[in-house]
């Protein structure tokens, strides 16, 4: 399916005459003075929220105002409407089969409408997964108001308007997570933190550009070369996570790592390439890995993230960088990002609001959403920058759309609780070497006995007992809320959750339905974490808003398991023949407790510990950041 968009300039590159020659649609970007007057006062009103002491506030200041004297216009794109698992029920006799949303945003009202148009009249149903959402108490408003005749199934409830081929839904509130980033500036720090954190950052500067880190988890005999991840390797998240130390720093110690992100960015261009070259650069660690096992990672293991076109998550980066040096993208660098989005869209799934199986941007569902709200985020930013109101209405509808899906993942597994779809068998082998080997089907039980919590409290670790895999078990599953598994696989085909998913090594990147047995494995030979890996402030922020009951259910699962999960090298507890947790486990950890859940900054600097690598570990020094920030708000 082509990814077909119906929007103005600065998308297609096409003028208006152009457009409506091909049958697309302009809306207009004159400016009207009242709107354009009222628009200003809310655009200036909003600079308060940024700290005037920040680089943030200067640059902010131009994000922020970059087009404030013109109305916004629209974008659009065209769907498919694709129903492999039949949740349109009889409905789908008469049901369209194509419809096309656009997409605009009232700066003045902080609101996204999203219009409907189908291509026949009839019931004109939402996407399933949004209706799962409004369900579960996201604050979208349908015009005309829906109705929900059912069916309900594994991609949420049949939701819809009869007899129209249109409708409208709104979202309000989705500035707060694009245009008001705050960073505090230092303060009462720890004198400790801060000048640990000052030597970590001159450490970098000193080495130059540093490689990325291959970390490998086997144990002996079990594949010494093949479990493990790379971290570091996205010249975007680099330069996001080098952003959010750089207000803390002494003067002369920003401008040095200002200048070493300018040579990341123009070396390394996160336009422009999907991962830096794994054997390029100085070590992070003391004992270096084999050039040539660092090329069978590069060339093979992780072909499909080395070798796989540049996504969206690339451009969060790119936006932190401008904002950090007060730059502002070219227009060939704009149109580089808008194709980057545009190539990414194709494929995209109208019902699940994700990716048809085989194209989704990521290995694990949530981890591609989590990636995809910040890339979009940063594409509104860069957008604004170039002043390209097209391109920013699109990054707006893509916005709500996957902040409506990132709600409805958080609340997903209640959702099956309440539409009896929950099973306590499910994913549980017969057999102990093949535990979660068994074929796993999400759907509608009749049973009580089937979707009933069981009423021993610590039914879930009494079924894991005697399995050798590590699981995050519990003594005490009696609600739903407990139920803190992840939706790990979303395409039209279905959905899988767990609490935790792997990295995808020597694979295609894709999910895939084959022998139930080897399924089992290639999802686990890297286990990590799902629900905060690569979140950024902003959805910290929305989880807070939305998901914070969540949050902590997962967080104190966490702790049930293992105290000290916040430890470097802590042993592992998920899957089997690993040795360690992940880096990416403790280190979003930290970050839902610091960011989500408010953790005080005595309890943070415990959780710091030390770091994975003497040089460049920069989960280590974004914990320290993030430690200092908490002092300097209380």
């Amino acid at each position: 399916m082509n990814a077909n968009q119906h929007i103005g300039r600065g998308w297609t590159g096409h003028g208006a005459a152009e457009l409506q020659a091909k049958g697309l649609r302009h809306e207009g970007t004159e400016a009207r003075s009242e709107v354009a007057r009222r628009r200003r006062q809310a655009m200036i009103a909003s600079l308060s929220l940024i700290h005037p002491h920040s680089s943030a506030f200067i640059s902010g200041c131009v994000l922020l105002l970059a087009v404030a004297a013109t109305v916004a216009s629209a974008a659009g794109l065209d769907f498919e409407i694709l129903d492999k698992v039949n949740w349109r029920g009889e409905a789908s006799t008469t049901a369209s089969t194509r419809v096309t949303e656009t997409y605009r945003y009232d700066p003045v009202a902080d609101t996204l409408t999203v219009s409907a148009k189908f291509d026949r009249k009839g019931f004109a149903p939402l996407p399933p997964m949004l209706a799962l959402a409004i369900q579960q108490g996201f604050p979208i408003q349908v015009d005309p108001r829906p109705e929900s005749p059912g069916p309900v199934c594994m991609l949420g409830p049949l939701t819809g308007v009869k007899d129209t081929d249109a409708y409208t839904w709104q979202l309000k509130g989705l500035s707060k997570y694009v245009l008001s980033r705050q960073i505090p500036a230092a303060g009462q720090a720890s004198p400790a933190l801060v000048n640990e954190l000052t030597a970590q950052v001159a450490r970098i500067t000193q080495a130059g550009h540093l490689r990325p880190w291959l970390f490998l988890v086997n144990v002996p005999g079990s594949g010494a070369a093949e479990r493990g991840d790379v971290y570091w390797d996205n010249p975007g998240e680099v330069l996001y996570l080098v952003a959010e130390i750089l207000p803390l720093l002494r003067p002369e110690d920003a401008r040095k790592l200002r200048e070493w992100m300018r040579s990341e960015r123009q070396t390394f261009a996160p336009e422009s390439m999907s991962t830096m070259p794994y054997g390029d650069g100085a070590a992070r660690e003391p004992v270096s890995p084999d050039k040539r096992l660092i090329a069978q990672w590069q060339d093979k293991t992780l072909a499909f993230r080395t070798k796989g076109p540049v996504g969206a998550w690339n451009l969060y980066g790119l936006a932190c960088y401008y904002d950090c040096t007060g730059e502002k993208p070219t227009p060939q660098v704009m149109a580089r990002c808008t194709d980057i989005v545009k190539a990414q869209l194709e494929h995209r799934d109208w019902a699940t609001l994700y990716w048809q199986r085989g194209y989704t941007p990521a290995f694990n569902a949530i981890h591609g959403v989590n990636q995809l709200f910040a890339g979009y985020v940063g594409y509104i930013r860069l957008a604004r920058l170039a002043g390209d109101s097209e391109a920013e209405s699109l990054g707006w509808g893509l916005l709500g759309r996957t902040a409506a899906l990132r709600f409805a993942m958080g609340k997903y597994t209640q959702f099956l609780h309440d539409t009896h779809q929950f099973n306590p068998g499910y994913g549980i082998g017969k057999k102990n070497v093949e535990f979660l080997a068994e074929p796993q089907t999400i759907q509608v039980e009749t049973d009580a006995a089937k979707y009933a919590i069981p009423k021993d409290p610590a039914w879930w670790v009494k079924a894991h007992a005697g399995i050798w895999m590590g699981e995050l078990v519990t003594w005490s599953w009696t609600r739903p809320i407990d139920n803190v598994r992840q939706v790990e696989r979303l395409d039209e085909t279905g959905v899988d959750v767990w609490e935790w998913g792997g990295v995808d090594c020597g694979g295609t990147g894709q999910k895939r339905l084959n022998d139930p047995r080897k399924g089992f494995w290639y999802k686990r030979i890297c286990p990590h974490l799902l629900p905060f890996r690569d979140m950024t402030p902003e959805l910290a922020e929305f989880l807070g808003d939305h998901l914070k009951p969540e949050v902590r259910a997962f967080c104190d699962r966490i702790v049930e398991n293992q105290p000290h999960w916040y430890l470097t090298y802590a042993e592992a507890i998920l899957s089997a023949e690993i040795s360690f947790n992940l880096p990416c486990d403790a280190y979003g950890h930290f970050l839902a407790r610091a960011w989500i859940l408010k953790e005080t900054p005595q309890t943070l600097e415990k959780y710091v510990d030390v770091p994975w690598a003497p040089t460049g570990d920069l989960y280590y020094l974004h914990k320290l950041a993030e430690t200092i920030k908490a002092t300097n708000r209380n």
